[in-house]
């Protein structure tokens, strides 16, 4: 695991759970994607690795053999909001991107699209966006993404997920979330 990168992950982390207050009811993790296709495989592999600080107050939704896609992340939201009085949303996803080096870990938040590779989307408002960039995006070639997403570096998505996953554990445990 490079420890730069994994510093650097957790200064930038560590800006954004400065908004988390007691407002919030809890934290929910949503480790979008699919095991099925290594390159889409970031959000379960560490919403696997996160399973372990589950408790009442945070929640891991989308893990290994569980997995939190396309085809049900709307329907997992909205019952997130029906449960939740004010949840505090984290989300974890693979992306392509033009301008980003692969293996670059980006985070942002306000609004995410998921499913941008795959010409569909569902938009929906995460509190942290927590990017892993796992290759090139071509934006009118469908197919070359797939093809992209399938030939992922297996160690590279296993370095990216280290990192998330013990930066996240880490920042929380920080802030005594936690113990």
């Amino acid at each position: 695991m490079n420890i730069k990168k994994c510093n650097l992950f957790k200064h930038k982390l560590k800006n954004y759970v400065k908004k988390l207050d007691n407002s919030f009811s809890n934290i929910i993790f949503l480790c979008i994607g699919t095991d099925k296709i290594i390159g889409d495989s970031v959000g379960p592999i560490v919403g696997s690795k996160l399973k372990s600080i589950e408790n009442e107050y945070i929640k891991i939704y989308g893990t290994v053999g569980n997995n939190l896609d396309f085809l049900n992340t709307k329907k997992v939201v909205e019952e997130i909001y029906a449960k939740f009085e004010n949840p505090f949303i984290i989300t974890i996803d693979a992306a392509l991107s033009k301008e980003r080096e692969t293996g670059e870990i980006c985070i942002s938040d306000g609004y995410i699209k998921v499913g941008n590779a795959l010409d569909k989307s569902i938009c929906f408002y995460s509190n942290i966006n927590i990017k892993c960039v796992v290759g090139k995006y071509y934006k009118l070639d469908k197919k070359m993404n797939i093809n992209t997403l399938k030939d992922v570096n297996k160690e590279e998505i296993y370095n990216m997920t280290e990192i998330v996953s013990n930066g996240i554990k880490s920042i929380l445990e920080k802030i005594n979330i936690y113990v």
